[in-house]
């Protein structure tokens, strides 16, 4: 997924995804949706990440799973 930094704080603080970033969480409407892989390297604030379900599905977790421990 291509993604965008929005919090102005790491804005602030970075200018958007640096070295050292990738693996970070991304989250977004307060739920954990992926982490980030790569920054694009002419903008700092955009690059890409990869979705939580492709994460799961490589752990051999599925979501009906996780939901049911929730339960």
């Amino acid at each position: 997924m291509i993604i965008r930094i929005t919090d102005e704080e790491l804005l602030e603080r970075t200018g958007g995804i640096v070295q050292g970033m990738s693996g970070s969480p991304i989250i977004q409407n307060g739920k954990l949706i992926g982490a980030v892989t790569h920054v694009f390297v002419n903008d700092s604030t955009s690059g890409y990440g990869s979705h939580i379900e492709w994460m799961l599905q490589e752990a051999g977790v599925t979501l009906e799973e996780i939901e049911e421990k929730a339960s």
